[in-house]
């Protein structure tokens, strides 16, 4: 089955992220793939998303730094806990820090850092949607 065959299959694509821009830029992208997207700006917003969801997420993508001092490790926590299952999960950050690196490994998840290019994207993308 090919991905874009695939991506109607499946369930949606959480995105996190506190800047609209990043969330409207990825969603186009995602969109433009075929994936379904849930957006959310901020914690509040993927609790009310989680609520309103009628299918298992199949990826979720988050920022790193969130308002309120929030993490997307809590993202990703939050997102499986919800769901029962292990969620894949790609991170963002414009950090380079060894301790993204080590936080992205203990939450198992896909470190990128920003900007990052519609082609490693949708790599990575494909890559996890695949293996869930």
């Amino acid at each position: 089955m090919s991905v874009s065959a695939l991506s109607t299959a499946i369930g949606p694509i959480i995105i996190v992220d506190d800047d609209p821009f990043i969330v409207e830029g990825l969603k186009l992208v995602l969109d433009a793939w075929g994936y379904s997207v849930v957006p959310a700006l901020s914690m509040d917003a993927l609790e009310a998303a989680l609520a309103g969801l009628d299918a298992t997420p199949s990826l979720l993508i988050t920022d790193h730094f969130l308002p309120g001092g929030r993490t997307g490790a809590e993202v990703v926590a939050r997102v499986r806990d919800h769901s029962g299952v292990h969620i894949p999960a790609i991170l963002l950050t414009g950090d380079s820090a060894p301790e993204r690196l080590e936080e992205a490994a203990s939450a198992g998840v896909r470190l990128m850092l920003k900007p990052v290019l519609p082609a490693p994207l949708r790599a990575a993308v494909e890559e996890l949607v695949l293996k869930a």
